[in-house]
């Protein structure tokens, strides 16, 4: 894989990229409109703001202004960082502003410098940046605006996380919630082509169906089926850049009934079709 285009670089207007192993940068600032989201999803990392530093664990973020000098001292797991420029931000369907004074607010929600992820908000949040990852590679133009929308979405759910700190979320009868969500979304990650129903859900859960709603918005922030259409794209995604099987083959592999309701959710989901996602892909391929 390419090495992600170095920053700064007007024509690119988001910049992301993960890493678990990786040399110490520089101590530096941004300039012009440059902000930087460094989220750890797995282990730890220490930087440097200022003369401060700081260790983060998992579910940590920092929002790095244009005008703050820092560098990352040093980590081990998996670190997502996703650099972008305000102005993208001005065709979403969003309030977001920016500012030294105001720091970063999204929907009237004020991200701190540092924050916390809440923990029912990680698996979403990690699965934006992991997009904006893929998405923001390769520097065409054209995939500014998916670039956009995905980091959009990422602030918002950053939003919704601040405004449900400090929330109780009770444990159900029979075991931790986000433990049982996560055997359950493993079983059913290992049979996605089974035409998986709500009922289906249930039943493999024992919990009624509200129940079992109700634990996946506080695990995953989502209901079970858009988590599970969200897992099937994802799969599909991974199937486009790697094989050349058609979208009729891809759509009964990830468990869509038809190839119309496989295009509809693969275009909610990443604003293109998947005859052009993968004509993308290719196309980043080329020397």
């Amino acid at each position: 894989m390419r090495a992600p285009i170095l920053y700064p670089d007007p024509a690119v207007p988001v910049i992301a990229y993960s890493g678990r192993v990786g040399r110490v940068g520089q101590f530096h600032m941004h300039t012009d409109e440059d902000w930087e989201l460094c989220y750890i999803a797995s282990g730890e990392a220490e930087y440097r703001m200022g003369s401060e530093r700081l260790r983060l664990g998992p579910g940590e973020m920092l929002v790095i202004r244009p005008e703050d000098p820092h560098v990352c001292l040093g980590w081990r797991g998996e670190r997502f960082v996703a650099i972008f420029r305000r102005w993208v931000l001005r065709g979403a369907r969003l309030s977001v502003r920016c500012g030294g004074k105001i720091g970063l607010e999204v929907a009237g929600v004020r991200i701190p410098r540092r924050t916390c992820v809440v923990p029912w908000r990680r698996t979403t949040v990690e699965y934006l940046l992991d997009r904006l990852r893929r998405e923001s590679f390769g520097g065409q133009r054209a995939k500014s605006s998916m670039c956009a929308a995905l980091l959009a979405q990422l602030l918002l759910e950053l939003a919704r996380s601040e405004g449900e700190r400090g929330i109780a979320r009770p444990v159900q009868p029979g075991g931790i919630p986000g433990s049982i969500v996560e055997r359950m979304c493993e079983a059913i990650r290992a049979q996605l082509d089974r035409p998986w129903s709500l009922a289906d859900l249930v039943k493999h859960s024992g919990y009624s169906s509200t129940q079992l709603s109700v634990l996946f918005r506080r695990a995953t922030g989502q209901s079970p089926r858009q988590w599970l259409s969200q897992e099937r794209i994802h799969r599909a995604c991974q199937i486009l850049a790697h094989s050349d099987e058609t979208a009729a083959q891809i759509a009964s592999e990830v468990g869509f009934g038809t190839r119309s309701q496989f295009y509809r959710a693969f275009h909610k989901i990443t604003g293109t079709t998947p005859e052009r996602y993968r004509s993308a892909l290719r196309h980043e391929a080329q020397p």
